[in-house]
């Protein structure tokens, strides 16, 4: 069988960074304000929050957007399982019991639920907010690859 790869999502990164750098902006203003009116305190208060949207902006360009944008792959399928490198999360076929997709608001989440408890659980869930393409789409590949490489035949309703 064919290794299946998804890279990151561009989208998701912009989007990140867009709101990080919004709120960044919004933050910096007001701690200007505050200081050209004398307020030190407020523009320390509003200093140091824009200080962690910064940090937090810059941990985002590069944990999400500069993989990206160069390409890289955020999510792997092969004959052996399922790799997340978001996460750096390796799931072996041989020990999933079940997939199902957990929709929520922004972005739904891939949980692959084990034989057995693992260190991270007996449910692992894979966020797919960084993963290009839909939801659904990258849940019917997964569940399509799972299928064939276990040999299991689904009844379709």
């Amino acid at each position: 069988m064919p290794v299946i790869q998804l890279k990151y999502s561009k989208k998701s990164g912009f989007i990140g960074v867009s709101v990080l750098l919004i709120a960044f902006l919004l933050l910096l203003r007001t701690c200007l304000v505050n200081y050209y009116v004398h307020d030190i305190v407020g523009a320390i208060v509003f200093g140091v929050f824009g200080a962690v949207v910064a940090a937090v902006m810059g941990i985002m360009i590069n944990a999400r957007l500069i993989p990206a944008l160069r390409g890289d792959v955020a999510f792997e399928l092969d004959e052996q399982g399922m790799k997340d490198f978001i996460r750096g999360i390796t799931i072996d076929w041989k020990d999933v019991e079940d997939i199902y997709l957990q929709p929520a608001r922004t972005s739904s989440m891939l949980v692959f639920e084990l034989k057995f408890d693992s260190d991270l659980g007996k449910r692992i869930h894979v966020l797919l907010r960084w993963v290009e393409g839909r939801d659904w789409e990258i849940f019917n590949r997964v569940i399509a690859y799972f299928d064939e490489v276990e040999g299991i035949t689904r009844e379709e309703d």
